[in-house]
């Protein structure tokens, strides 16, 4: 019991106030292109972000859940931005990502949401999964707030005081949050190029994290945000990698880009994008020890520590197991 009020305690703060907001750095690298990076707690929770500002209008790459950082985020894009936003970017299929996207519509009506087109499951069946993520998570924010009403009541008046602004922000918020508008999506099927206004995107199909992907090339920066997809330290969550490392490899033939922004952790430069290659012909075909211990100490070198790359590692490998059929 004591265990279920400390996570309805913590489920409360998070919809009264994010742990992640507060520190967003906003990385501006001219006037057209802003890095949104979360703070260094929750550098592995939140993926990067990207807004990128043309003369006619703007586009949002990427998305995620913590749907208070959400609405300090449109709050602040409203203040910023001269021009509408057209654009909401995802680079991957993830539906607790795709609910912070249903946010950010709701936010920017006439933004168009792009995801990567999928041949496995109907758009449907995505729309009625981005639909039960949201319906759950805000299910979780009203047990929390249900329960810490409970708690506070028996608080003396004082303490209660300070409590009163934010158990009605809490109600606020579910309450906005209850009437979102179905989020509408553009499956993409074709590489497809944007005009933000003087200022052009390149939306290009691949494999990548938990099946079908996307990146984003632009151009004028000759960089490339691929969110998952192209972290250098690779997330596995799908038994099938192949297709994954494809992407990378015939990404690496590529001549017109310097640098990449993935979903965790800082832009690299294009050469290092050989890492995660290496990492899956590990994964997919195992080899010596010895070839295993040097791509540690290169990922070493790369400021990413021997225990995290043995967690993404071991990861990998169970995701890669055969799933097992248990005899009754």
């Amino acid at each position: 019991m004591a265990r279920l009020l400390k996570v309805c305690i913590l489920l409360f703060t998070l919809l009264v106030t994010s742990f992640t907001v507060n520190a967003t750095q906003w990385h501006s690298i001219d006037k057209h292109l802003t890095l949104l990076e979360p703070n260094k707690q929750a550098q592995y929770l939140l993926p990067n972000q990207v807004l990128i500002q043309g003369n006619k209008c703007a586009a949002l790459i990427e998305s995620h859940g913590d749907f208070v950082a959400l609405e300090l985020l449109i709050a602040k894009m409203r203040t910023k931005l001269p021009v509408p936003v057209c654009y909401l970017i995802a680079t991957n299929l993830d539906v607790g990502q795709l609910s912070g996207m249903r946010l950010l519509q709701s936010a920017f009506p006439d933004a168009q949401v792009i995801i990567p087109g999928n041949g496995i499951f109907s758009t449907q069946t995505l729309l009625r999964a981005i639909d039960n993520e949201t319906k759950y998570k805000l299910e979780g924010f009203t047990q929390s707030l249900e329960l810490s009403k409970k708690r506070i009541a028996q608080a003396n008046s004082e303490q209660q005081m300070g409590w009163h602004s934010k158990l009605q922000q809490a109600e606020q918020r579910l309450s906005r949050w209850s009437t979102l508008s179905p989020i509408a999506v553009k499956p993409l099927s074709l590489n497809t190029e944007l005009d933000l206004g003087d200022h052009i995107l390149h939306l290009e199909l691949m494999n990548g994290y938990k099946g079908a992907a996307l990146r984003v090339y632009n151009p004028q920066h000759k960089a490339v945000f691929g969110g998952h997809n192209l972290d250098l330290l690779p997330y596995i969550a799908q038994r099938e990698t192949e297709s994954w490392q494809l992407s990378l490899a015939q990404l690496l033939q590529r001549k017109n880009i310097n640098w990449i922004l993935p979903g965790f952790g800082k832009p690299y430069k294009f050469e290092q994008l050989s890492l995660p290659n290496r990492f899956f012909t590990l994964v997919n075909q195992p080899s010596s020890p010895a070839i295993l211990n040097d791509l540690i100490k290169d990922y070493e070198l790369n400021k990413v520590s021997s225990e995290r790359f043995s967690a993404y590692y071991q990861q990998a490998l169970k995701q890669k197991k055969p799933n097992k059929v248990l005899n009754k």
